[in-house]
């Protein structure tokens, strides 16, 4: 696990290496922000049929092979970058390209890479699992955008940054080679009872229903911040970077932990607890921004997505079984992709219209209507223990028979508080 760990660490430098240094070299270029918004953004709408296809590829080939799928395409995205003559002061075709790309890098590596948990660690471990890997992603996700912005520096070229970016994500892909090439087969696995719906490859279980919505109500506030919040911090003197950097260490600090309690304790609980620390982080972005301001902001959103992640990847994964859990984290990867779509896509009319406050105030409505959503959702309140039992019955998990219900298996059906195998 820790090998998968490092690899997914240095593959997502494809992506968050441009988290940063993309959206203030356009607007350094002269780009308007609404105009920088749709740029950043494309990545989150091309990601969701990019996860749909990947989805149901993981389910049938495993996910090792999409996760190199995946880092090809991070390749190909730094490498338009690198193009003589491309530069954000010219044609806005490469950036849209490149963001194309990553948005198809994205929407392949993380699926995929929390699909091998399941074949990595103990059923009753998956919690921590999916965390330690997940934590590994954020490592990716604080580190780099400050890398990069020191690479950029006070220039607007990214040529330097893509190629930090080509060689990490060759070393990620090199240190992959050898894991197994999926988690646990689907023929070793009994599934969840419930409804399944199967078209083109991908299933859906209705039980996926609110932990999904859940995600997408409160994620759209960062597609705000990662669209809007760098070119707001460079005009009022701020250093944005501390922010991505105490965001990202915060969640590390928390997933890890987090996941060993989703494990034990109520999902409601750990969700909650995190969408009131992200709101009231949220707050603090909307005075005008001081660097120190920033990093405070960046540890309340870190240690709120710390607290909210993994509890819903281990809900999904409780919800699934090993052949249609590709399709599971591939949604939970289209539902990521549709809020950052709908705060920085979404976000560019309000931006243009009345600037980053009310951009930034609609994402703090998002809080808290997941924050409603966790209350109505029965099965977040947690299920009681039941006795583990060897075998395929021990794979099969709580049953899943209703929109965001679980239910305590019944004889034949038993499952452990554990998850039933192996994820914004």
């Amino acid at each position: 696990m820790f090998r998968l760990a490092v690899a997914i660490f240095a593959v997502q430098a494809g992506f968050h290496g441009f988290t940063a240094s993309l959206p203030l070299a356009l607007y350094r270029a002269g780009l308007p922000d609404a105009q920088i918004g749709v740029i950043v953004g494309i990545a989150s709408v091309v990601q969701v049929p990019a996860a749909l296809v990947a989805g149901a590829l993981i389910d049938r080939f495993g996910g090792l092979r999409l996760f190199w799928v995946g880092a090809a395409a991070y390749l190909a995205g730094a490498l338009v970058l690198l193009v003589p003559g491309v530069e954000p002061g010219g044609s806005a075709l490469p950036f849209l390209a490149a963001r194309v790309l990553q948005g198809i890098g994205i929407a392949s590596v993380i699926p995929s890479a929390l699909s091998l948990v399941s074949g990595l660690v103990p059923h009753t471990r998956q919690g921590f699992g999916l965390a330690f890997i997940g934590s590994a992603h954020n490592l990716t996700m604080g580190i780099m955008p400050p890398i990069s912005l020191a690479i950029l520096g006070a220039g607007t070229s990214l040529h330097p940054v893509a190629l930090t970016v080509v060689a990490a994500v060759l070393v990620g892909a090199a240190l992959s080679v050898g894991l197994p090439a999926r988690g646990q087969l689907a023929a070793d696995v009994v599934a969840p009872e419930g409804r399944v719906h199967r078209r083109f490859g991908l299933s859906y279980r209705t039980a996926w229903t609110l932990p999904l919505l859940m995600s997408i109500l409160f994620v759209a506030h960062w597609g705000v911040v990662v669209a809007y919040l760098p070119q707001r911090a460079e005009l009022a003197g701020a250093s944005v970077g501390p922010f991505f950097a105490a965001d990202a260490l915060a969640i590390i600090a928390l997933r890890v932990p987090t996941g060993w309690l989703a494990d034990r304790v109520a999902p409601r609980r750990l969700v909650l607890a995190g969408l009131f620390v992200t709101l009231v982080s949220l707050l603090l972005l909307l005075p005008r921004p001081t660097t120190t301001l920033l990093i405070l902001a960046g540890i309340g959103t870190g240690a709120g997505g710390g607290l909210i992640v993994s509890p819903l990847l281990l809900e999904l994964s409780r919800r699934s079984s090993d052949a249609d859990r590709g399709s599971a984290f591939a949604l939970f990867s289209v539902a990521f992709a549709l809020a950052l779509a709908l705060g920085s896509v979404g976000g560019a009319p309000i931006v243009a219209l009345g600037g980053f406050e009310p951009a930034m105030v609609a994402g703090i409505a998002g809080v808290v209507g997941a924050g409603l959503v966790a209350l109505v959702d029965p099965s977040m309140r947690g299920t009681a223990p039941v006795p583990r039992v060897e075998g395929a019955a021990a794979l099969a998990g709580p049953a899943a028979d209703g929109p965001g219900i679980i239910e305590v298996p019944q004889a034949g059906h038993a499952g452990g508080t554990g998850p039933t195998g192996s994820v914004g």
